[in-house]
Formats: C-alpha cells, sequence, structure tokens
C-alpha cells in the first residue's frame, strides 16, 4: 500500500513540475521580454490550452500588482486579486514556488498557482504564474482504477484537500479529521486508523512528498481488511471441501483408479499450503490432469506474488539496533539483517564493507557527536547490499539518556529509501530538461556551467561556450505554426547533439536559442571554431516537415573560459554579444568574443541613449547635397542625409547610428522623423522660389515595415508637398530579399506620385530579369565605381555596363560621389543624367544650402 501511495506521490509531482517546467518555457518568451503583453496573453492562452496544464497564466509585476491574466481578456478591467505569499518569495528568492488552494472571485472552486521569475537582465522583473484548479488532480486520481470504496485524497502542505476520488465537491478546500492532519503533519510516511468526513472508520496510509511537500493519503476501510481476510480463508475451505468431495464422489462412481488419481493431488496441494515447491504428478485422468495444471499454475503464481511481498517487505521495513556503551554490546535486529540482506558484522568491520567508505565515515562522525552532544542524526547513506546493489538507506540515531543527562546509549534505524531517490532523481530530471527538445533547460545549463567554471578557476580546465541563435525561424512560426516551428527545433536539436562529443553539453535556453558548452580544450582551441563550422553546416541543411523542404542557418557566439567569464552569467553574456556580431556579419557564421567587442557594445549603447535623446529633444539634423543635371548644368534637386548633433554641436554621421537604430528599433521612428523633416523643408523653399526635387534615403527595414507606403503618403499629403518632388531611394539588398512583397511595396509608393531610386547599384545581386519587374524611375551608380574610373578599368566596364543597362530600360542614371571634373566628363560622355558630389559641394545644412542655390542662380 505504501508503494502505491508513493506511486500517486510521483504523479502528483509530475504533474506539478510539468507544469512548472511550462511555466519557465513561457518565462524565457520573447514577447514577455520584450514588454508586448497582448502577444504574450495570445501564447500563453495558447501554450495553456496545447499542453492541457492548468486553466490560466498570471502576471505580476515587482510591486505585485497582477497586470496580465489569460482567463481575462487582453484589454480588458482586471479584478483585484491580493498577492499571495508565495509571490512574495518568488520576487525574494528568484525561485520556483507552488502555492496551497486558494479562491479568487472568477472561479467557482478553489485554485492553486506554480509561480516562477522572470528574469531580465538578472533582475526578477515579473512573477508569472499557471492556475490549476483541482479537477486537473482529479484526473490523477481517477485513472488509478483503485477499489472504489477507498478514499484517496491529495492535500496540500496545509493540509488542504485539493483532490478527492470521492465526494469531491463537499470537501475539496477543507481540512481532514485533525488525527490524520496530526499526523500528516509530524511524520512523512505511515499509517494512522481514522475516520473519514463520511463517518467511514478507515486504516489510511499516507506520504509527504520531499519535493513539492503536498500529501496522498489512501484510506481503506476496515470493513474491507475484514473481508479480505474472511473471504480467502472461506473460499480455501470451501475448495477444500469440494475437492475432497469430487473425490470421494470419483472413487465411488470411477473405481480405485479414479481415486488414486485424484488422491495423487493431495501431496501438491497440501505443499502448495505450506508453501513449499509442489511437485505435480501425471495421473491419466483428463480431469484430475487439468486440476493438476491448476495447481501448478497457482504454484507458480503463488511464487511470483511471494517474491513481490518479500521485496516489498524488504523496502518497508525497518531495520533497528542499538549500543550499550557500558557493555560496548551491540545488537542488530533480524529486521536489520533482512534490510541490508545480509550478516550485520561490527561496526568496525563495515567500512567498505556493509557501507560505502564515504558513509561509513561520516555514520562513525555522526555517532561520536551524537555521544557528545547526544542529539542523534539523520544522515542518507549508501549501503552494500546482500543482491550485489549499492542503495540508499536512510539512517537514524538517537542517544539515550541517564537521569544525570549521560548518554548511556544509542539507539537507531536504517530503512531502504532507494526507490524514494530514483523517483526523486527522475522528478529533478523532468525538472531540468526542456519538455520540447529534452535537452538540458537553462537551468541545468547554468548549473552545468557553475560547476565548469569552478572547476576552470582551480586551474583544471579550459573551455568555450557556443551561444547559437536560428535565423529566419520566426517565419517559419509565423507562416505554418508552432507545431512546425517545434519540429524544427526538435531537429535542430538532433542535429547539434550529432556535431558534438559525449563529454560536450547541448542546452536550450529558450526559443530558437541553443548553447554548446565544449569543456576540456586543448591549448590552440581550434576545436570550438571546428564545431561552430560543423554546426553551421548541419544546421544550414534544408529540414524537411510535412513534405516541405524548410531552411534556418545559425549565428555563434563563441566565449572561452575562464579568459572572458568567472561566472555563468558573464560567460552567457559575452557569448550572446559575439553571436550578436556574428549576425550583423551576415548571418549563419560564427564570431569570437573578445575585449574589444565589449567596448564597441559600450559604444553602441551610447549611441543608441543619444538616439533616444534625440528622437525626444530634436537633435537630429537634415545636410542637403545638391543633385545637377549634367546636360543643363541646373540644380535640380537635392539628397537629405541625417546628421545626429549632441548638445556640444558634435556631430555623428549616418553610417555611425544608423546600424544602431536598425538593430534597437529605432529606425522606423527615425525614418519617419526624415521624411517629415524633408518634407516640411521642401514645403519653405517652394515659398522661397526654390523648385527642385528632394530624395530621402529609406532604410532595408523601415522600408519591409507593415504600411510603410501607407505612413509615407500621410506624411506627404500632411505637408501639402508635391508627391512628384519627393524622391525615395531604396538600396539594391533591400529590394531583392523579397522580390515579390518589394514590387508590391514599390508599386504603392509609385501610386502615390513619387518617385523611386535604386540605391547603391551595382554592389548587390540583382539579375537582369528581376531588374525588368522593378517600377523605378532611376538607377544610382555606386560611388565606389565612380570615385576609381581614372584609375580602374574595371569600375570603368560596370560604370558603363549600368549606364547602358538604364538607357536599355529608359531610366535615369544618376552618379554619385563624383570628386573631380574628369570623372564627371567622362559620366557625361556615356549618357549619365544626373550629377552629385563634392565636386560641386558638401552636405550643407539648409540654410547653407539655400544660400549656396541663390548664389549659384545668381552667377
Amino acid at each position: 500500500m505504501i508503494h502505491t501511495v508513493r506511486a500517486l506521490v510521483q504523479a502528483a509531482d509530475n504533474y506539478l513540475l510539468r507544469v512548472q517546467a511550462t511555466a519557465e518555457a513561457l518565462a524565457t518568451a520573447d514577447s514577455l521580454i520584450q514588454g508586448d503583453f497582448a502577444r504574450f496573453h495570445q501564447r500563453a492562452r495558447k501554450t495553456v490550452a496545447a499542453t492541457g496544464l492548468g486553466t490560466n497564466v498570471v502576471l505580476r509585476n515587482q510591486s505585485e500588482q497582477l497586470i496580465l491574466n489569460t482567463s481575462i481578456p487582453y484589454g480588458n478591467a482586471l479584478p483585484p486579486q491580493p498577492s499571495r505569499e508565495h509571490v512574495r518569495g518568488v520576487f525574494a528568492t528568484g525561485k520556483p514556488a507552488v502555492s496551497n488552494l486558494f479562491n479568487v472571485p472568477q472561479f467557482k472552486h478553489p485554485i492553486m498557482s506554480i509561480d516562477v521569475p522572470v528574469i531580465i537582465d538578472g533582475q526578477v522583473m515579473y512573477s508569472m504564474g499557471i492556475g490549476v484548479l483541482p479537477r486537473h488532480f482529479q484526473a490523477i486520481l481517477e485513472g488509478q482504477n483503485l477499489p472504489s470504496d477507498w478514499v484517496v485524497g491529495i492535500f496540500d502542505s496545509s493540509g488542504n484537500i485539493v483532490a478527492r476520488n470521492i465526494s469531491a465537491d463537499l470537501f475539496v478546500g477543507r481540512k481532514p479529521s485533525d488525527k490524520l492532519l496530526q499526523s500528516m503533519m509530524s511524520v512523512s510516511e505511515g499509517a494512522v486508523s481514522t475516520t473519514t468526513g463520511e463517518g467511514i472508520s478507515t486504516l489510511t496510509f499516507y506520504r509527504r512528498s520531499p519535493v513539492t511537500n503536498w500529501t496522498v493519503a489512501i484510506g481503506i476501510p476496515q470493513q474491507s481488511l475484514t473481508n479480505a481476510l474472511v473471504l480467502p480463508l472461506t473460499a480455501l475451505a470451501a475448495g477444500v471441501a469440494i475437492l475432497f468431495g469430487i473425490g470421494l464422489t470419483m472413487a465411488w462412481f470411477k473405481g480405485r483408479r479414479i481415486a488414486h488419481s485424484f488422491n495423487a493431488l493431495i501431496a501438491p496441494a497440501t505443499a502448495l499450503g505450506g508453501g513449499s515447491p509442489a511437485l505435480i504428478p501425471n495421473t491419466g485422468i483428463i480431469e484430475a490432469d487439468k486440476v493438476a495444471a491448476a495447481i501448478g499454475r497457482a504454484g507458480e503464481l503463488l511464487k511470483a506474488k511471494d517474491k513481490q511481498l518479500i521485496e516489498a517487505h524488504r523496502l518497508a521495513r525497518i531495520g533497528t539496533w542499538s549500543w550499550d556503551m557500558h557493555t560496548g554490546e551491540v545488537i542488530s535486529s533480524e529486521s536489520l539483517a533482512a534490510v541490508c540482506g545480509r550478516e550485520i558484522p561490527p561496526f568496525v568491520e563495515q567500512r567498505g564493507t556493509l557501507l560505502t567508505v564515504e558513509s561509513w565515515e561520516r555514520v562513525n562522525a555522526a555517532a561520536e557527536e551524537a555521544m557528545r552532544n547526544g542529539k542523534g542524526y539523520d544522515l542518507e547513506i549508501q549501503v552494500n547490499h546482500g543482491s550485489g546493489e549499492t542503495v540508499w538507506m536512510n539512517a537514524k540515531c538517537e542517544a539515550i539518556r541517564n537521569e544525570r543527562e549521560e548518554t548511556i546509549a544509542l539507539r537507531g534505524t536504517l530503512q531502504d529509501i532507494s526507490e524514494q531517490k530514483l523517483s526523486e532523481r527522475r522528478i529533478r530530471d523532468a525538472a531540468l530538461h526542456d519538455i520540447l527538445t529534452g535537452l538540458p533547460n537553462r537551468t541545468l545549463v547554468m548549473e552545468y556551467c557553475g560547476h565548469l567554471l569552478a572547476a576552470a578557476s582551480r586551474g583544471h580546465s579550459h573551455g568555450a561556450l557556443l551561444f547559437i541563435d536560428l535565423d529566419r525561424f520566426k517565419p517559419i512560426n509565423d507562416l505554418y505554426g508552432h507545431e512546425t516551428g517545434d519540429q524544427v527545433l526538435n531537429e535542430v536539436a538532433k542535429r547539434l547533439i550529432a556535431c558534438t562529443r559525449d563529454e560536450d553539453l547541448v542546452g536550450r535556453l529558450g526559443g530558437d536559442e541553443f548553447v554548446v558548452i565544449v569543456s576540456y580544450l586543448s591549448a590552440d582551441r581550434h576545436r570550438a571554431a571546428v564545431v561552430a563550422q560543423h554546426i553551421i553546416d548541419s544546421i544550414s541543411r534544408p529540414i524537411t516537415v510535412n513534405g516541405m523542404e524548410l531552411g534556418v542557418s545559425a549565428s555563434i557566439g563563441i566565449s572561452y573560459f575562464p579568459d572572458y567569464a568567472n561566472d555563468v552569467s558573464t560567460l552567457i553574456h559575452t557569448a550572446d554579444l559575439a553571436m550578436y556580431h556574428a549576425k550583423k556579419a551576415g548571418r549563419a557564421n560564427y564570431r569570437f568574443y573578445t575585449h574589444e567587442l565589449e567596448k564597441q557594445a559600450e559604444e553602441e549603447l551610447s549611441i543608441e541613449l543619444r538616439l533616444k535623446n534625440a528622437l525626444r529633444d530634436g537633435n537630429f539634423r537634415l545636410h542637403y547635397q545638391p543633385v545637377i543635371d549634367i546636360k543643363s548644368g541646373r540644380l535640380i534637386g537635392a539628397e537629405a542625409l541625417v546628421r545626429l548633433e549632441d548638445s556640444q554641436g558634435m556631430t555623428l554621421g549616418p553610417d555611425r547610428f544608423v546600424p544602431v537604430a536598425e538593430a534597437t528599433g529605432l529606425i522606423e521612428a527615425l525614418g519617419e522623423w526624415v521624411a517629415v523633416e524633408a518634407c516640411r523643408q521642401h514645403r519653405a523653399w517652394i515659398s522661397q522660389g526654390m523648385e527642385l526635387t528632394i530624395a530621402i534615403n529609406v532604410s532595408p527595414l523601415q522600408f519591409r515595415q507593415p504600411k510603410f507606403a501607407e505612413k509615407l503618403g500621410d506624411i506627404i499629403s500632411n505637408s501639402g508637398t508635391n508627391p512628384a518632388n519627393i524622391e525615395i531611394e531604396v538600396t539594391e539588398s533591400a529590394v531583392m530579399e523579397d522580390l515579390n512583397e518589394a514590387v508590391n511595396i514599390l508599386k504603392r509608393i509609385k501610386s502615390l506620385g513619387v518617385r523611386v531610386a535604386l540605391d547603391d547599384f551595382g554592389t548587390g545581386y540583382s539579375s537582369l530579369s528581376s531588374l525588368t519587374s522593378l517600377p523605378l524611375d532611376k538607377l544610382k551608380v555606386d560611388q565606389s565605381f565612380v570615385r576609381r574610373i581614372e584609375r580602374d578599368q574595371a569600375c570603368r566596364a560596370v560604370t558603363e555596363a549600368i549606364l547602358s543597362l538604364g538607357r536599355s530600360l529608359k531610366l535615369d542614371v544618376h552618379g554619385e560621389g563624383i570628386e573631380s571634373a574628369h570623372a564627371l566628363q567622362y559620366l557625361a560622355e556615356h549618357g549619365c543624367n544626373h550629377a552629385q558630389g563634392y565636386l560641386f559641394s558638401r552636405p550643407l545644412p539648409a540654410h547653407e544650402f539655400a544660400q549656396w542655390y541663390r548664389e549659384r542662380e545668381a552667377a
């Protein structure tokens, strides 16, 4: 019965830990880390529905204020709900916590919650909980198929009834009888005679989980126990009577032969009843042989049952011993030998025989301490069992003292707890592994890294952590759903394992982020780079899911330890920073962490702060570089170029701050400011009689923003600018990333009346067929070609090809970066239409540009 109770405890623990693992996975969601609560609300609802674990997800901030509850539509007012003690524990310790039952207004039944910390930048920013209703635990009880008259309950750490197999609606949320409650609270495992809420006398077996502190109890009615003894004895007596009755009847009708056959069965039947081996005879009578075979099968079943009972007896019984300190006599009970499966030698001879060396030394030290202070001990030790196994035992000891408070004897117990330790290990393994891929999760990765770093700090080893982020994974989730995305993640996990050695660790931090810890590197550290390249090559191969070939790649950052990190968070941070630079370099490659990356990151952080301040305070400025019509020499337009100024008037060029704006999500706001300011300036110049076109550069990320064309149209319309005087410059790489989508966006821009120029042409990878499908007005020859026209034959050949292509497609061709009269003459001779460069003017602030314009017109 204790085994049954333990199995139910493990089932309840497994459910709680699966809920906890789901909560920890949700706690790493990108939408939550980025503060996109609407998207997180949607994901959390789907996760709870898909897993069937729990009923709702709640989120509290550092003030313990409820800010999200998935049982209430996002955006609706949240009912007042006081914070619980376990939530405060999550914020205080940064560790998960399991609540007791409590009541909330929106649920008819009590509810409990498993809360985990949401850690952002090393701080617990939120407590996130998954609510679980009693009905989820009812399902555990209903799946056990226990006898219908047994009373089974699951209790939280304070003794509240969480689930009950009988009359759950009446008893859930209440306490059991005082006798049972007191017994469960004082001892972790035992049996007690008590009375249920229905007034039924039961013998109740219970077990408290060492992991969650919840308890499971099974009450067996006393009447059932009595019947269980009476019925088998009655059946046995009836069976014996029937057997001998049949024998007498058959002897009467069939004679001595038949009587002899059945008399031959008496010996095996007697042996069977006495527990001895039963030799089954061949009687020669079909009916008698059938009875003999039945006796044989019964014997086999009883032997198997006997073996189980012996094993259960071994596990459940507690061996005892005592030591009289005056006489030196040590007495061991027979049950102690049974529990250990061997004779018990004197204590001094147990070192390395009955007890492992380490366990013997611990017990010896504890016994000496017990003799000195009289307080006893409670240890978990390892015993070399007579079966050949090394098993875990719970060793307890108490000191016996006389009236003068002197220790005169020690007595103790030894109990086999191997099954409990195995269950704890299984539960811990489940809590430390990712529920999707089975890989070690963030908790286990952090723990393992901590051990490696501790060893490395003592000079024992060197290693590397590879931080892996998948490229192009989000579109797979968005287009094909999370089920397909999960299959891709599982395949990636398998490929990562195949790329590493057994001594390396592969883990999943969450989302599409993985790590590989390469331990015991040699001095040249070449292996880390080999593993990284192997991973990139492996993951880049197509992944087939439901007949579809899907493609992802890996960007990897590598950080060595202990060179660049003495703690786990620093190690992951440095590898993550290197991965970020791998993505910036074009993805599907790897980068090593260096101190220069940290300096670069600090500089980028400073620029990010300047960008945010500039957007708030208006510290951006537009400079304008003239565009000249080559044939007429007349000014026809200007390219607007953004500059970042600080309070001291220091200017930062776009090559420094635009990549940071793109990486931090500020590019859309910056792009809108440029468009608004350019249109405003154009209107001001029109009022001064300056007729010209203004060209605005568009970042690839801004170009692919939803509703970009519509927002641009609104800006132009609100400014009152003629759209024919606005030109949008998009780069070749931005257009070619998704040609079909780019064509649709460009058509919407053209429908506004705005001109479109393809910037930096010749540096990308456009094909002629792609170029013909784009709705363009102008090609801009990249300045890298124009500046080398005079000395580089290859640049001249490329430039001439672009000019020829522009004429064939009836597009204007624009040369930029012109710094000499010779370059201008060359472009003019080969049919270039427009020119821009320092030969005419550097980019100028608006007031200087207006002055330059007037001086040129006057000349």
